[in-house]
């Protein structure tokens, strides 16, 4: 959206235009309401049937809340295959669920496994080897054992595409700013 949706057209029918940098910035404000982190590689493997699995709601819930998030609640997304490998972390639609949402966000970015990370990695490595790929499973030295490596960030407009249809019809874009500056 490269347009100013905060000011109303004066005289014309087309809103105002915005450079590029601007239109990025302004894409990045209008957020889903309640605020949404999307976290990717939650897949486990494939199941006897052949179908996709993946960390359970509750198990979600309790890495994020180890992590220090109390306030989100989890909800894995499906396809016809079974598991999409995404789980939506929601957290209350007011000031404090927006803030708890962006401090979760901020601590994905910061180990570099936000939005960019996933973007760098989601086209060339999901398939057979995902659990052999370092980017994607962290192996414990002493024990052996294998976890996941999620990727997560704050729920855009441009990220609507990525919700099922259940998710779609209940969320709403709104503005980050004003929800901060209210």
């Amino acid at each position: 959206m490269g347009w100013n949706y905060s000011k109303p057209p004066d005289n014309s029918r087309m809103y105002q235009s915005l450079s590029a940098s601007e239109a990025a910035a302004n894409q990045e404000d209008l957020i889903m309401w309640p605020p949404t982190v999307i976290i990717h590689n939650t897949i486990t493997g494939k199941g006897k049937e052949g179908r996709m699995e993946g960390l359970g709601i509750k198990a979600m819930d309790n890495i994020v809340r180890e992590l220090g998030f109390p306030g989100g609640k989890s909800k894995s997304l499906y396809g016809r295959d079974g598991l999409l490998g995404i789980t939506l972390i929601k957290f209350a639609a007011n000031e404090s669920g927006l803030r708890e949402a962006m401090k979760l966000a901020e601590h994905f970015e910061k180990e570099n496994h936000g939005r960019k990370g996933w973007a760098r990695l989601h086209p060339v490595t999901l398939g057979k080897d995902d659990e052999s790929n370092p980017n994607l499973v962290r192996v414990d030295g002493r024990t052996g054992d294998k976890r996941r490596i999620f990727y997560g960030y704050l729920g855009i407009v441009a990220d609507l595409d990525k919700l099922d249809f259940d998710t779609r019809k209940k969320v709403t874009i709104e503005s980050r700013e004003d929800h901060l500056s209210s």
